[in-house]
């Protein structure tokens, strides 16, 4: 960056461009922990960012890099080519009529408007109905927690989400058509853990360096064999190497696989339709509780006015009045530390009982949707 803004280095996007803005823009993406830093280098810096006539003096010191044993001999003196150069720039900076040139410009502050109207998150989901709108205000949420009991509740079953956790085609019962064979169950030979080279006989082999290395390379080679000769390959029933070489001779097994192939892709096709048509539910139950489609609350529970309250919201929602969710606004909140909050307010009626449950059908409406891709993927290819 010095070099950038005392024009030492002649960087250049357009013929135009001074490599003082350069270095100035890449100045200002400093983090802040890095710019704020009390430290001489960063003064330096911002007096010639904010000083472009001291940067292009003509006297002013250039960085020059040690190479070589100077480099370590300036480490040990404590003259090393940043020390060095900030000592030329501090006496550079006490001449008077570079002192005279030296521009300090003013903190900059944010205007906030006498008439601005700041305002504050309500208490009641009821209230400043006109203000709300359908918002997701961060997306810093780094865990999230299915509550697996809520799931329950709706209908959605444990063995469906240990499924969706570990391998989302098991409910197909895919040790019907899949088995996991060996590397000699294949017919392929062993890999060996030993180095396919021998470079010891030359001398630079001999140094510590060259033989920390080469221990490290047989040790990542042997670990490298062990895991691939105790891995297990899924393979299609009938379809291992030796029967597919069968198949050639073998009119009645070419036969037996292809119809296990068809019950494969039939157990597919029966999945995908099984996973569409539950995705369409998911979906629409969540939307439903969310715009009070599915009423949460408990009807004529605050009496007539409470009664007559609700209905004015639900005519709100049909006449555009009211904002409603939409599903992919349901699946942004998942990513906000706020989403109850932001979701809610949409509808003041909605219980966190409730908005647990939209979460829950959300979750497991983006996994059904997942696995979906998979059945298709695994039917084309």
């Amino acid at each position: 960056m010095y070099d950038l803004l005392t024009n030492t280095v002649a960087f250049k996007l357009n013929p135009s461009d001074r490599p003082h803005n350069w270095g100035r823009m890449l100045f200002r993406l400093l983090p802040a922990s890095d710019f704020k830093n009390g430290s001489a280098e960063m003064s330096v810096l911002r007096i010639l960012a904010e000083n472009p006539n001291i940067a292009g003096h003509p006297n002013i010191p250039k960085f020059q890099i040690d190479s070589g044993m100077n480099k370590i001999k300036g480490m040990f003196q404590g003259k090393d080519a940043v020390s060095r150069l900030l000592e030329q720039l501090h006496l550079f900076l006490k001449q008077e009529d570079v002192q005279n040139m030296m521009h300090c410009p003013s903190a900059l502050k944010e205007s906030i408007p006498r008439t601005a109207m700041i305002l504050t998150r309500p208490e009641s989901f009821s209230q400043y109905r006109l203000w709300v709108v359908p918002r997701i205000t961060d997306y810093s949420r780094s865990t999230f927690y299915l509550d697996i009991q809520n799931c329950a509740a709706v209908s959605i079953p444990l063995k469906q989400l240990q499924a969706f956790a570990s391998r989302p085609l098991a409910p197909m019962k895919l040790e019907k058509y899949v088995n996991f064979l060996t590397r000699h169950d294949l017919g392929m030979t062993a890999v060996s853990g030993a180095i396919p080279f021998d470079v010891s006989g030359d001398p630079a082999s001999q140094t510590h360096c060259s033989q920390a290395t080469m221990t490290r390379v047989a040790t990542d080679v042997l670990k490298y064999a062990q895991k691939a000769n105790s891995e297990k390959k899924p393979i299609l029933i009938g379809f291992t190497p030796r029967e597919v070489d069968s198949f050639h001779s073998n009119p009645s097994a070419l036969s037996t696989a292809m119809g296990q192939l068809n019950n494969l892709i039939k157990g597919l096709n029966q999945a995908m339709a099984f996973d569409r048509k539950s995705l369409w539910n998911l979906m629409n139950r969540a939307l439903a509780i969310a715009t009070s489609d599915e009423r949460s609350d408990t009807p004529n529970s605050s009496g007539p006015n409470g009664e007559i309250n609700f209905l004015r919201f639900r005519l709100g929602q049909v006449s555009e009045r009211e904002p409603a969710a939409w599903f992919e606004l349901l699946v942004a909140s998942i990513l906000s530390t706020t989403a109850d909050h932001d979701i809610r307010s949409l509808n003041p009626y909605m219980s966190g009982v409730a908005y647990k449950t939209v979460t829950s059908l959300t979750i497991v409406a983006m996994l059904t949707s997942i696995r979906i891709s998979q059945t298709d993927r695994a039917l084309t290819r």
